[in-house]
């Protein structure tokens, strides 16, 4: 399995601008939900959260070793103006404002002072471009950051040493219909043994930012103008419904907890649960020692029963 890589570019220049600190927060939910027919529904969320250069940001871009188009993508930023769903997303209370002049901004001012406050950025089809790479071996999705608010309102920016504002900035975006291959592989189980509880295994294998699973040719093409981006955090989630009876990884889970569905059906929209509980596993992966985290690959196992 080929890896993910995520990148960006900065403003004013062609060449990324090493050593000045660009780093972000990661969230990824890794969905897999029943449909009736007895087939499952896949599709992956990113949400970037960029850490106090913000404005200083042109682009950010992501190569997926599978192909997809435009019409795959959703943007996610929209459904979190509504406080309620964003607080359930952050696990914590939030004030959400609108930005005069700004519509495709938010002001998103934490109620614990230990939390930083984010502008919300609102994604559009403008935003998005999918570029199929010369060599034919995935694609490079490019998110241009269009646009920053000229004011804001509850929001105290932090100052760099040149006394320039800083900003924190959030996105989150979907891809639909994942196809097999793409992250993961679904097999029939003939072993009589597991037979009796068990009807599919999936793996599923999630990696990211490791250049030693890149094309040299994808490589040489993605980094051209670009730097990898590194993570002071990085939030891995699995949402699967009770009948994936057993998950095993190649690290445990730190958490999981029973997913409220009515308070994510805003979220979801028009995805069915068909009245399934749904479960998330939840793995998290932070920086220390004021080394960020460049890269991280997570493999899982997923058995289901063969009754829907």
């Amino acid at each position: 399995m080929n890896s993910i890589a995520i990148l960006y570019s900065m403003k004013k220049s062609n060449a990324p601008r090493i050593g000045e600190g660009i780093n972000a927060e990661l969230h990824i939910n890794y969905w897999k939900i029943p449909k009736e027919s007895g087939n499952y529904q896949r599709f992956i969320d990113f949400g970037i959260m960029i850490n106090d250069v913000a404005q200083d940001i042109h682009s950010v871009y992501f190569y997926f070793p599978f192909s997809f188009d435009t019409d795959c993508l959703e943007d996610l930023g929209g459904k979190l103006k509504e406080s309620e769903l964003l607080c359930t997303l952050f696990n914590g209370d939030y004030i959400i404002r609108n930005i005069p002049k700004s519509p495709s901004y938010y002001d998103v001012t934490p109620q614990n002072t230990d939390r930083s406050p984010f502008w919300l950025y609102e994604l559009g089809k403008s935003n998005f471009e999918v570029e199929q790479l010369s060599s034919n071996k995935g694609v490079l999705l490019k998110i241009q950051i269009k646009s920053i608010p000229k004011n804001s309102i509850g929001i105290q920016p932090k100052t760099n040493e040149s006394g320039k504002s800083k900003h924190n900035l959030y996105f989150r975006f979907r891809i639909n219909r994942l196809p097999q291959g793409a992250l993961f592989y679904e097999e029939e189980i003939s072993n009589d043994f597991f037979q009796s509880a068990f009807s599919k295994t999936e793996m599923l294998d999630f990696r990211l930012n490791e250049i030693r699973e890149l094309d040299k040719k994808v490589y040489e093409e993605i980094i051209d103008s670009r730097n990898f981006l590194q993570f002071s955090k990085i939030h891995f989630f699995f949402i699967g419904s009770s009948e994936d009876e057993k998950v095993v990884g190649n690290t445990d889970y730190c958490d999981c907890r029973l997913l409220d569905s009515e308070r994510w059906k805003p979220y979801l929209q028009d995805i069915n649960l068909h009245d399934r509980k749904c479960i998330a596993y939840h793995w998290t992966y932070r920086s220390n020692c004021n080394m960020h985290l460049i890269k991280c690959n997570i493999f899982l196992i997923l058995l289901s029963d063969k009754t829907f």
